[in-house]
């Protein structure tokens, strides 16, 4: 029964919102009782249907006369004030019902007042007139002194009261009321009153702002309860009110569509309900032009017109400043920092003493006759298999864009072919390299945002680190664009910190290790410059302080081209005597150079395949002298 009752009411909520609503009420048909029909907000009903046997019978309790929302009810709540219609819809097994009644909630939130003190114990109470206070038939303004005032509706809103004591801060609570309706009164507000007069010179303007859709926004700081007039004029002369407030605290007041190529003076005009009045003194609004002449963005500002609290100019472009004039007599500056087809956005921010005023933007998009060249640029060796091209493109900002060519060549070469072409990227790393081996040269050019291209840079050229022995050895092609300043040897041990050696302007740098020196060491060299914070760095070169040789323990002189030659391996060597001798202990080969080794034969025959002893002297780079022997077999 439960799941048919859920389905009829899904059901008629479906047909209800088909049919026409309008006229629901006067289908009749229903029938229903509410405990209360008028109340304070917030405000909580019961409904009770009064049609016997429904199949299903649901509420709006806030018709609207269109599309009912029904919900089961019975229980409903109101938070806000207002007339309201309850809409009944319900079903019987001869066809739907309706039935309406209204509810009346009444407004219960707090009047705002406002009050001057005049000296004395005399002040002046204002009502502000908005809706709230509309909703009330009167106002009972305890004043906390044992005095009580009803103010009633069509009253002047200002109120005068005299204290006879002013040696305390009394609170006066300000309750709206009702007459002869179901609601007998709002919420009580509480208003602290002192004797202290409001000074209306601390009424003053803060700073003016023309925004680019012509709004004059001044920022003053108002007093409570003491009406200020905000006037503008275009001559100094003739002002217009644009509009009276009489809130307190910091606070915005627009003037909607002036001329932002005009300059307006503004002022405020106070008087407070003791009858003391005060101008503010008056600032003017700044204008601004600007435009690009030849590839350079020359702005023009209005100069202002008072000199006796001027304190500077500020010039932005895109929100950050880029100069600041102290002089008055400064309204033109010449931007050359821009490049072709950025687009940028000015202010000019006159400052007399704490007060600024500020005019509205307005975009300049540079047009260059022609483009500067690359000047910042470096190439650097990020691990064996990666070349890092960085570059400073200039004009490159979030306003411009431009296309960026690489080529690139191995060093010595002067065919370059392009690798890549980037958008609006100015750094790229190339894996087509074996570093470890060879230097590699890159070109840069760039196509700026008005399709002019600056010819490809000099080529810049990773530097390649070898090593003979103890002496590290590097190229010198150009790896910075602006040009190395300096070159360091960074040396790092197994088993040491990290060490920077200076070595000016040199090619090469002879290892300084002995027997108390770690057993390994990894060298790199970086070239500086200091113009663009660029630097370089070259490929890593292992160094091994005990020189290793090794010997394999057998060869096969079988001449398939895999192992027919038996040679000894090392790259830090300076002397090396190398003997094979027979089982008999004759010598059969002798060499002095590592590059040589046995090939198998003996006087030109084939040497028998068996066991052979090696032994061997030599030198290492630390000039330790070490003898070795071993054997091998000889394969066939």
């Amino acid at each position: 029964m439960r799941l048919t009752l859920l389905s009829l009411f899904s059901i008629l909520i479906f047909f209800s919102k088909t049919l026409q609503a309008q006229g629901l009420c006067d289908r009749g048909g229903g029938g229903f009782t509410i405990d209360k029909t008028e109340g304070c907000a917030p405000m909580t009903i019961r409904v009770t249907n009064t049609v016997p046997n429904p199949i299903l019978v649901g509420y709006d309790a806030n018709f609207n006369g269109r599309s009912p929302q029904i919900a089961p009810g019975p229980v409903f709540t109101y938070s806000l004030p207002g007339l309201y219609t309850v809409l009944q819809q319900g079903a019987l097994s001869s066809g739907q019902f309706y039935a309406c009644k209204t509810v009346q909630v009444f407004e219960t939130r707090v009047i705002t007042p406002q009050y001057s003190s005049c000296g004395g114990g005399k002040i002046f109470l204002s009502l502000i007139d908005d809706a709230i206070l509309k909703a009330y038939d009167e106002v009972k303004i305890e004043w906390g002194d044992g005095k009580t005032e009803i103010w009633k509706k069509g009253s002047p809103l200002v109120i005068e009261h005299n204290y006879a004591d002013v040696s305390s801060s009394p609170t006066a609570l300000l309750t709206g009321l009702y007459v002869g309706k179901g609601c007998a009164e709002g919420r009580a507000t509480s208003l602290p009153i002192t004797f202290q007069q409001a000074q209306l010179n601390d009424i003053a303007i803060k700073s003016v702002e023309m925004r680019g859709d012509g709004t004059l926004r001044i920022n003053y700081q108002g007093i409570s309860g003491v009406y200020t007039d905000i006037s503008y004029s275009t001559n100094g002369s003739n002002y217009t009110v644009a509009g009276r407030r009489s809130s307190g605290g910091l606070q915005p007041f627009d003037v909607k569509n002036m001329a932002t190529s005009q300059v307006y003076q503004v002022k405020l005009s106070s008087e407070d309900l003791c009858s003391g009045k005060n101008d503010s003194p008056v600032y003017s609004s700044m204008t601004l032009t600007g435009r690009s002449e030849d590839g350079q963005n020359i702005l023009t500002w209005s100069k202002y017109p008072d000199a006796a609290d001027f304190t500077s100019y500020d010039l932005l472009r895109d929100g950050t400043v880029i100069k600041t004039f102290t002089s008055i007599n400064d309204i033109t500056y010449t931007d050359e920092d821009v490049q072709c087809g950025s687009f940028s956005e000015y202010q000019v921010v006159a400052k007399i003493k704490d007060v600024t005023s500020t005019s509205a933007p307005v975009g300049v998009k540079a047009e260059i006759a022609s483009p500067k060249p690359i000047k910042d640029a470096a190439v650097t060796v990020d691990g064996d298999r990666s070349v890092t091209i960085k570059a400073n493109v200039p004009g490159a900002g979030p306003n411009s864009t431009y296309d960026l060519t690489i080529e690139k060549a191995e060093a010595g070469a002067t065919l370059f072919k392009k690798i890549i072409t980037l958008f609006n990227q100015s750094e790229y790393s190339d894996p087509d390299v074996k570093t470890n081996e060879l230097s590699y040269c890159y070109k840069i050019s760039y196509t700026n945002s008005c399709g002019q291209k600056v010819p490809s840079s000099e080529p810049m050229c990773t530097i390649l680190l070898t090593k003979n022995l103890t002496t590290l050895n590097w190229t010198t092609e150009l790896p910075i664009l602006a040009g190395a300043s300096s070159y360091d040897v960074i040396q790092a041990g197994s088993s040491t910190a990290e060490e920077v050696i200076p070595v000016q302007m040199n090619s090469n740098y002879t290892i300084k290790v002995n027997a108390q020196s770690d057993l390994e060491y990894n060298f790199q060299v970086r070239a500086n410059s200091t113009p663009g914070g660029f630097e370089s760095l070259s490929n890593i070169i292992n160094y091994k302080r005990s020189a290793g040789v090794f010997v394999p323990q057998a060869f096969s002189p079988n001449g398939d081209g895999y192992n027919d030659i038996l040679e000894a391996k090392s790259n830090q060597l300076q002397s090396f005597n190398f003997s094979v001798m027979n089982r008999w202990g004759e010598v059969i080969f002798h060499s002095e150079d590592i590059a040589t080794g046995w090939d198998g034969t003996i006087n030109g025959a084939n040497a028998p395949v068996g066991s052979y002893v090696y032994k061997m002297t030599f030198v290492d780079d630390i000039n330790q002298t070490v003898e070795k022997s071993g054997t091998f077999m000889l394969l066939r």
